[in-house]
């Protein structure tokens, strides 16, 4: 079995070269990470050393990665309902008081083995699993209001239900719009898709509204420079990270927010402190990196033969790169605060190990589609099994 994954891994690298950028990609943004969270560690908090942490998280993701990439694509496949119930009641469990570890006023932790696990991290790569199998099977009835929308939606939305009381609205929302991608790619109708986004956009709205805490956050956001001192001191303290950075940065260990102005410099923040320290071109580089991966993954997923991979792998893309649009949104005054880190850059263990996982999952998917359809004759399977080669579009409805 290994041996056959390792030759269909040499033969998907030999013959395509998306694997190599997608390594390439995930490698630079790593060592980008490591590189400032090496700098901030010697300024803002002397007494915790993240960039050592970080690479434990690292050398722990790096398992994670051969599991994703040795892992058999068919058991996934034939119970991913099992997996997906697995985090839905460990979601319900790590609300439950004196299990659940409380941090910053959101209850989102489980003490495992000595690390702290974000359940709702390994969440997404769940549903993502579930709804790739789930938008498999339900091919033919895709264009069917109860089949193919609200039945996946209802499951999707008892996930973030439970991710919200956490609370944590930017994972919820961030699984909701995969969701809601995912499904338009599907072939779902628009008008379903619309209403889908309007009853989640009403929904986080009056939620916002009733939360204190969260509606102060908007109000500062609408007027930064007036809250800079209370609301929006973090989002303008990021502000002034970018423009004391200017094209080519103060150098490494020589930017000033870090020191004790920005709070969570090293984890939802740390765009402002790359950005002062490495300069703005810096920044756009790092930003063209996430587009060319994004890009890679889209282009590679579109031409699997199987629909279940094809989906599983645009579900990983776009976890990755709305992560990315959320965050550089938040730290840029584009959108609310709201606590999510820079994939592959920020520190954060569940995090970054379940996107080693999700990368070695891609090329899982990737080299498995090149073994099966190398073994076969494609005319033959073109002619037994049609809808396997056709691609899916949002505008066939």
């Amino acid at each position: 079995m290994i041996l056959e994954k390792l030759e269909a891994y040499y033969n998907y690298l030999s013959q395509r070269k998306a694997g190599w950028f997608i390594l390439l990609c995930t490698g630079l943004l790593i060592g980008l990470g490591l590189i400032v969270l090496s700098s901030a560690s010697l300024s803002f908090i002397k007494s915790e050393n993240y960039f050592r942490k970080q690479l434990l998280w690292c050398a722990l993701g790096v398992p994670f990665f051969l599991i994703g990439c040795f892992v058999d694509l068919k058991f996934l496949k034939k119970h991913c309902s099992w997996i997906l119930t697995f985090f839905i009641v460990a979601l319900i469990i790590v609300l439950i008081p004196g299990i659940g570890k409380m941090v910053n006023g959101s209850r989102r932790w489980i003490a495992v083995g000595g690390f702290n696990m974000q359940v709702s991290e390994f969440a997404k790569i769940a549903t993502i699993l579930w709804l790739a199998q789930y938008l498999n099977s339900s091919e033919s009835n895709r264009l069917d209001f109860r089949i193919g929308f609200l039945s996946p939606l209802l499951v999707v939305a008892s996930i973030c239900g439970l991710i919200f009381l956490e609370p944590d609205y930017g994972t919820a929302m961030l699984i909701g719009a995969v969701a809601i991608t995912l499904l338009f790619l599907s072939g779902a109708r628009l008008l379903h898709i619309w209403l889908a986004i309007f009853g989640g956009l009403l929904a986080i709205s009056i939620l916002i509204y009733l939360n204190p805490t969260r509606m102060g956050r908007i109000v500062a956001f609408l007027d930064v420079e007036n809250n800079k001192l209370t609301g929006a001191y973090q989002l303008w303290q990021g502000m002034l990270g970018f423009a004391s950075g200017g094209l080519y940065g103060r150098g490494l260990g020589q930017g000033r927010q870090q020191l004790v102005y920005l709070p969570e410099a090293h984890t939802d923040f740390i765009f402002p402190i790359f950005s002062e320290e490495l300069g703005s071109l810096a920044s756009i580089s790092v930003l063209a990196i996430y587009l060319t991966l994004f890009l890679t993954i889209a282009h590679s997923a579109k031409k699997l033969h199987s629909n279940f991979t094809k989906f599983l792998s645009y579900g990983i893309a776009l976890t990755i790169i709305y992560q990315v649009i959320i965050n550089v949104g938040v730290v840029t005054g584009l959108f609310p605060t709201k606590g999510m880190g820079l994939p592959f850059i920020s520190y954060g263990g569940s995090n970054l190990v379940l996107l080693f996982f999700m990368i070695g999952l891609l090329l899982n998917c990737f080299s498995e589609d090149q073994r099966e359809w190398d073994c076969c004759d494609p005319s033959e399977e073109q002619l037994q099994k049609p809808t396997k080669r056709r691609l899916i579009s949002p505008y066939s409805r």
